[in-house]
């Protein structure tokens, strides 16, 4: 007998393994800093619930503040070539690439990320995203809490924005900034709005409190309207190829906490911040908030009316798609309340 043989016979005997397996390790990117909130109270926990979840058969290690790329666009490309198994990615920042997810983009559709993120992932479900959504292995499908105007001037009614110029974190967005008579400007990522601003390449921004939170712009808009233009569509991505390579086990951990799961969590958690973000911003006394009344909100809706209207003709089964999520919105926002 070798002495090979004679430790795997010992080890037998004790009941242990001789040579455990190594935990694959799978690599989570996000540009957002390591203390922001999606990334330290939403992604990270994922990750350790998954991998606690996964019996040692895997490990997801989170790599945060743009540690393996930094642009926000480059996210979706790291998946693609293998620099990351996973990222969190904003399809905006992506123009084309999830078209159909762009429907929670339109003004006045979404009311909170607790209804719209599980109403997205339904959407996913039902076959009504498809093209580069099928060729990822999605995780969990999002929006934020709808955007509203960040300004370093008043803007109280739809005529105050002729002539601004103001970016939106995607490009149904910024077809209604178009519609406003504003100057639309795409390309400004989160972590540059506040930069932007400040050089004055940008008087306003599409935002909501968690991001002037978590970017800073809390330093240089005065001004916040609330009026609901549109939320961000987001997603948590893996590499297919990865996925279909690990051990059923770990698919399996994966799976429990993705999907609706992910997209339940994502939208509590991401409300919740908000709130918090708001009341801590708004107790330093350096941002003016405008809420349109009744007659101000109609004024809004009839200004942005034609960004529905266009994205609907311009999109392949664009009615069909804002029926089905319309309908997705209204069971979702029953359910929770």
């Amino acid at each position: 007998m070798t002495y090979l043989n004679k430790l795997l016979g010992a080890a037998a005997l004790l009941g242990i393994t001789a040579f455990p397996a190594t935990a694959e390790t799978l690599r989570f990117s996000s540009f957002e800093p390591p203390v922001a909130h999606v990334t330290k109270e939403i992604l990270t926990p994922w990750a350790e619930d998954v991998s606690a979840a996964s019996n040692g058969e895997l490990t997801i290690q989170m790599f945060p503040g743009g540690s393996l790329g930094r642009n926000p666009a480059q996210q979706l490309q790291m998946v693609e070539d293998g620099v990351a198994d996973i990222a969190w990615v904003i399809p905006g920042y992506s123009p084309g690439r999830f078209q159909e997810s762009t429907v929670a983009e339109l003004p006045f559709l979404i009311p909170s990320s607790t209804v719209g993120s599980p109403a997205m992932w339904k959407m996913y479900e039902d076959g009504h995203f498809k093209g580069d959504f099928n060729k990822l292995k999605m995780l969990g499908i999002f929006v934020s809490y709808p955007n509203s105007i960040a300004s370093t001037a008043p803007v109280e009614a739809p005529e105050d924005m002729k002539g601004m110029n103001v970016r939106a974190p995607g490009p149904t967005m910024l077809s209604a900034v178009e519609a406003l008579g504003a100057v639309p400007v795409g390309g400004i990522t989160g972590p540059t709005v506040a930069e932007s601003i400040s050089r004055g390449l940008i008087g306003a921004t599409f935002t909501q409190w968690g991001a002037i939170e978590t970017f800073r712009m809390g330093d240089v808009i005065s001004h916040f309207n609330t009026a609901p233009l549109g939320a961000t569509p987001m997603l948590v991505v893996m590499n297919r190829a990865k996925y279909d390579s690990l051990s059923d086990e770990a698919k399996a951990a994966i799976d429990k906490f993705s999907g609706a799961a992910f997209s339940e969590r994502f939208g509590k958690s991401f409300d919740d911040n908000i709130a918090e973000a708001r009341d801590e911003l708004l107790a330093q006394g350096n941002i003016t908030v405008s809420e349109p009344d009744e007659a101000q909100t109609q004024a809004w809706r009839d200004a942005v009316a034609i960004a529905t209207e266009q994205w609907i003709e311009q999109n392949e089964n664009g009615q069909a798609i804002y029926d089905a999520f319309t309908t997705a919105i209204e069971e979702e926002a029953a359910r929770v309340n």
